[in-house]
């Protein structure tokens, strides 16, 4: 998966815990400004993520 992917795929995670407000309002139905609010938080659970990962990767060493 391509961190573009990556990125979208996280990016409409959380927008979708917004529940009621995700519904009424799509993903796809939003502006361009809007969307890269919710990248911006994509990438910053990603960068935690990797962190979490790298840590467990050299405890298994």
């Amino acid at each position: 998966m391509s961190e573009t992917d990556r990125r979208e795929r996280y990016a409409t995670a959380l927008y979708r815990t917004l529940g009621y407000s995700a519904e009424r309002h799509p993903w796809s139905g939003l502006s361009a400004a809007r969307r890269e609010i919710w990248y911006t938080r994509a990438e910053a659970a990603m960068a935690v993520a990797d962190e979490e990962i790298a840590e467990a990767l050299r405890a298994a060493d």
